[in-house]
């Protein structure tokens, strides 16, 4: 008897964390992302449509995440700065580079001529940017490589 109430607590404990943590993410209207979010798909991606706007709380902020109809997927901070932008497919580049530093976009056609940039994430330290062929570099916050990251 005592395994049994110890289950059916261990259920109810799981169904409500998965129950509180569908709170913290939801689907918003695209007229509810930031405007600088709203901006920057305009800008770097206008051929795309936005199919869908996830609002995730994220410690006391909120952090935006987007997906277009090209397969690309972008996430945004809570004031529409964004801060990782990636292809769905591994294999795919990036349609639009103009908001990577030059030095980066440089550097990857100049070192890796037969690849592409797949994705690229803001840290607070610098940038890690995904290429096709699978590799993951680092940059610095000026765009000046740092290292392969494996």
């Amino acid at each position: 008897m005592k395994k049994i109430v110890l289950i059916v607590f261990a259920l109810i404990a799981v169904a409500f964390v998965f129950t509180a943590c569908d709170k913290d993410e939801q689907v918003i209207p695209n007229e509810q992302l930031p405007e600088a979010a709203t901006a920057f798909v305009n800008e770097y991606f206008a051929g795309a449509k936005i199919i869908s706007s996830i609002k995730d709380k994220e410690g006391s902020t909120h952090e935006y995440e987007v997906k277009l109809d090209n397969g690309v997927d972008i996430k945004f901070d809570n004031n529409g700065n964004w801060l990782d932008v990636e292809a769905r497919n591994d294999t795919q580049a990036l349609p639009n580079t103009g908001f990577i530093l030059p030095s980066i976009v440089s550097y990857v056609s100049q070192h890796y001529a037969s690849a592409a940039i797949n994705g690229i994430e803001k840290k607070p330290d610098g940038f890690d940017v995904e290429l096709t062929n699978d590799m993951d570099l680092v940059f610095d916050v000026d765009g000046v490589f740092v290292r392969v990251d494996n």
